[in-house]
């Protein structure tokens, strides 16, 4: 435990520092108090004056200005003058972003991440590694390494399937299974403004409820100034990268667009696991006095090695890269999403599809390499959505509207051969929310209250009679401040959601009887938060507990489907409770020091486990692949002007690998250390430099499953299988910004 933490280092500070000083206006000329003002990955609000001041190492930065009904600006300023900015009222250019985000003073567990500290922690790897350092977040890659293949997050233990995605409003996840691919569009995060991560049952989204949490997605605003920058890179395993981003700025007429093009490769870290990948994101918008019309998207495609199967423990520990399946056996998809906006002051329309689509192949018997199937899937969403705002004095209110339909089609040939099956399934839903505030002095009430329906059918083979659901989602909250700088919340919520289609065919892709959909109840969370937070000119604190407890949670077994999807069922009752710690300190304008933790106790009242046809019952359980503390560990030093160094030290303890809780099947606890380094070379160019897993550890194992048998005396035994983390690694990166 020793390693756990690298707290405080003594660093000598040779920087100079400059005061970097200024005054927000409103356009008529009054000062604008509790504007967020950030540069990097510091923050502070402007004084009742309008005011605000930073002591920076000499050099010039980026500026970002920010107030609830205004519209952001970001502008460069060197380090001893003085600044004046005029901010224009907002157009609602985030009305349908801030309808399901969480503002500052709503009493939610949240984690916020500026543009400026995606582009610090971005080299690469996809979003869930991205988000690896925030409270209560575990990550993996199946093919090891994070810029290759297909991610998986789990958020306090809760799989990605009940965590609500979105983009802009727009659900990400498809509506069948609920699952978020991220490989499918590579690079999204250079194309983002910020990130929002609640925890818990959060705020009222759009698509299904939240249930470990939500993480939702701001696209890069629209800059009032032209500019390009590139991206290059390679590293480790074959990995090679490009990327090319221009801002036209606004031009007298209204008008602005953005584009970006993005290409990535690599071998991955496992055998056979590699992947190509390029995307295209665009985002344009004609601006008015009273008015915004923007369509943003992007089109991503990829083409990969498949590594969805562990590896057992014996293997492994003679090839740590070692993959399962067949080098044949690979998949092809494409995922392409818009959305058209049409935005005023207090209300936003939209318009927007989402469409995945593509294929997989696979052997029946990867040992004999017989039977080369062709698995196919075409999916189409369209919806729309509309959402209203009202303030009255200290009260005010969003409201929303949103209606979609989902169809996926599932085909099956054998490669060369005939079509096996063809079957699709239809989705619609519909839901409402309304979110009321109340702001006087000290206390911040919230209640938040949606409606959701939602139905399903299927058309195949087999006649299977539809089902439709229709829940209703409460919430409620207060904070109460402190002072100017900290506070104190609580909040309360139910949540309730329908089972995947996955978890209603037992892992079926085609029916092959007429399955029972009401068999798989819906599950339920009952989320109690509170919290205590701070945030001053040097540091932030912001400490909570939570107690989630599940009644019918559709739980994962630690088992696959014959194509790799996790299988899960109902379970009566089910809790998971816990601290959570999310720190910064500003030492000094050159060291920053970043911690992270969480410390949980998570149950299953009763297990009943089946081998073959004989059940053993478990009680008080853990849950699978559920680590009890989680420890992330940062320092950053900024030795110049655009350079600085940065480590950070990561402790995940072991989790079971079934939900029988045998010590005999977990993972291992692990500890890594990552660092980086970047140099500022002219005037717009920076080099950097990402080392990952340092200290080579070879026993990064955040997830698998296993295997469990009876053997002929009566006990039980089995087999541990992993997905298997890259050892040492590293990527170079050369931006530029012109």
């Amino acid at each position: 435990m020793s390693r756990l933490f690298i707290c405080f280092i003594l660093i000598p500070i040779g920087a100079f520092a400059d005061a970097l000083i200024g005054v927000i206006r409103a356009p008529n000329g009054q000062p604008l108090a509790g504007a967020t003002v950030r540069i990097e990955r510091r923050s502070t609000l402007t004084d009742s004056e309008g005011r605000f001041g930073f002591e920076l190492p000499r050099g010039t930065y980026a500026v970002r200005v920010s107030r609830d009904g205004f519209q952001s600006q970001t502008l460069e300023a060197t380090a001893g003058t003085t600044l004046e900015l005029t901010l224009r009222p907002v157009l609602a250019e985030n009305i349908v972003v801030s309808g399901i985000r969480a503002e500052e003073k709503t009493p939610v567990t949240k984690t916020d991440l500026t543009r400026a500290e995606i582009e610090n922690r971005y080299y690469g790897q996809d979003i869930p590694l991205l988000l690896r350092d925030t409270p209560s977040i575990n990550a993996y890659a199946e093919a090891g390494n994070g810029g290759s293949g297909y991610s998986y997050i789990t958020l306090r233990g809760i799989s990605p399937t009940r965590i609500n995605f979105t983009l802009d409003g727009v659900p990400l996840a498809d509506s069948e299974d609920m699952a978020a691919y991220f490989a499918d569009f590579p690079d999204l995060a250079h194309s983002l403004e910020s990130i929002q991560i609640q925890r818990g049952v959060g705020t009222s989204t759009v698509g299904a409820a939240a249930f470990g949490g939500s993480i939702n997605l701001e696209s890069v605003a629209l800059s009032s100034m032209p500019s390009t920058d590139a991206r290059v890179g390679g590293g480790s395993f074959g990995t090679k990268f490009a990327s090319v981003g221009y801002q036209s700025g606004y031009f007298p007429s209204g008008l602005a667009f953005y584009g970006r093009l993005s290409a990535n490769e690599s071998d991955g870290f496992r055998d056979h696991s590699g992947a190509r990948q390029h995307n295209l994101f665009f985002s344009a918008a004609k601006q008015s006095e009273d008015w915004q019309l923007r369509l943003t998207g992007f089109a991503g495609h990829e083409w990969q090695h498949m590594s969805f199967l562990a590896s057992d423990d014996e293997t492994l520990r003679a090839n740590l890269r070692d993959n399962p399946l067949a080098a044949e056996d690979r998949d092809s998809f494409g995922y392409n999403l818009a959305q058209l906006q049409f935005l005023r002051s207090n209300m936003s329309a939209s318009v927007f599809f989402q469409r995945g689509y593509g294929w997989y192949r696979l052997y029946d018997d990867e040992s004999t390499k017989s039977g080369f199937r062709q698995y196919g899937l075409d999916g189409l969403l369209v919806g729309g959505m509309l959402t209203f705002s009202n303030v009255r004095g200290p009260f005010s209110a969003n409201y929303g509207v949103h209606l979609n339909e989902f169809r996926r089609e599932h085909t099956r040939d054998l490669v060369g051969g005939p079509r096996d099956y063809y079957n699709y399934g239809t989705k619609g839903e519909a839901n409402a929310f309304a979110k009321f505030f109340y702001d006087s002095a000290r206390w911040h009430l919230y209640s938040d209250a949606q409606l959701r329906t939602t139905d399903f059918h299927y058309h195949g083979g087999e006649a299977i009679d539809p089902i439709r659901w229709t829940f209703f989602n409460p919430k409620f909250g207060a904070r109460y401040d402190l002072s100017g700088q900290s506070g104190l919340y609580a909040s309360a919520g139910m949540s309730t959601r329908e089972p995947t289609r996955n978890d209603l065919f037992q892992g079926e892709d085609n029916a092959s009887f007429a399955h029972d959909l009401h068999a798989v109840r819906p599950e339920r969370l009952i989320d109690l938060e509170a919290g205590w937070d701070y945030r001053g000119r040097r540091a932030s604190i912001a400490a909570n507990v939570y107690a989630m407890n599940f009644h019918n949670e559709i739980a994962a077994t630690g088992e696959l489907s014959d194509i790799g999807l996790p299988l899960r069922r109902n379970v009566d009752r089910s809790y998971r409770r816990g601290i959570e710690l999310d720190a910064a300190w500003q030492v000094s304008p050159a060291l920053r020091l970043r911690n992270s933790t969480n410390l949980s106790r998570n149950r299953i009242h009763s297990w009943k486990q089946f081998y073959g046809s004989q059940p053993i019952v478990y009680l008080d359980v853990n849950p699978l692949l559920t680590p009890t503390l989680i420890v992330n560990q940062s320092v950053d030093y900024a030795f110049a002007p655009r350079s600085s160094v940065g480590v950070t030290a990561r402790y995940v303890s072991r989790s079971f690998l079934d939900n029988t809780n045998s010590e005999a099947f977990t993972t291992p606890s692990f500890f890594t250390l990552d660092g980086n380094v970047a140099v500022g070379v002219g005037r717009s160019a920076k080099l950097s430099l990402q080392v990952n897993n340092i200290l080579n550890n070879k026993r990064v194992f955040p997830s698998g499953y296993s295997y469990l048998f009876l053997t002929p005396s009566g006990a039980v035994d089995g087999v541990r299988y992993f997905y298997p983390q890259a050892t040492r690694n590293a990527v170079v990166t050369v931006d530029w910004k012109l």
